[in-house]
């Protein structure tokens, strides 16, 4: 949930946040609020976030995830199989 959080719905509403934080801190930014263009920024970042953090050599390609495991008295890490 918390990575969903920092990775989608942070970078999303970041746009949002500014231009409500300009308008309140200035007077001269306009009153309406340009929802195509913040939304379409929020995607953008998103977008974007997700492009730079992400990890394509995780796992190699045909690999399986095994689970970590209790083995005679020693905990055996996950790892990819």
């Amino acid at each position: 949930m918390f990575r969903i959080i920092y990775s989608v719905l942070l970078p999303f509403l970041t746009p949002f946040a500014l231009y409500w934080l300009a308008g309140y801190f200035s007077k001269s930014v306009p009153r309406h609020w340009p929802v195509k263009t913040l939304t379409a920024a929020g995607l953008g970042l998103v977008l974007i976030f997700l492009f730079v953090f992400s990890d394509p050599d995780k796992a190699p390609a045909g690999s399986a995830y095994v689970p970590p495991k209790f083995e005679n008295g020693n905990i055996i890490p996950a790892h990819y199989g």
